[in-house]
């Protein structure tokens, strides 16, 4: 019975360190994310497609053959300004 409690406890301490770490490397990225965000500009694809001087259809198709840098934030997708900049150039 004691090695069953103590096995049981050993695998919630292994899950809960995975998850540990999961959660980490998440905050991690949004707080780079967000770090992005104060140093820049996060477009719509509507004010994409106006900034570029191009269509909708237009810009849809250079995000799916990935020519257009993109960042996808719970379910929105968004450009940074800064490389609808370098695009153009």
């Amino acid at each position: 019975m004691e090695i069953i409690i103590e096995f049981r406890y050993n695998g919630i301490k292994m899950v809960l360190s995975v998850f540990k770490s999961f959660l980490r490397e998440k905050l991690k990225n949004l707080l780079k994310s967000l770090i992005r965000y104060n140093e820049d500009e996060y477009l719509t694809r509507k004010q994409t497609a106006k900034f570029l001087n191009i269509s909708e259809t237009k810009l849809w198709r250079l995000d799916k053959t990935q020519t257009l840098p993109a960042t996808r934030f719970f379910g929105r997708v968004l450009y940074l300004k800064s490389d609808l900049l370098n695009f153009m150039v």
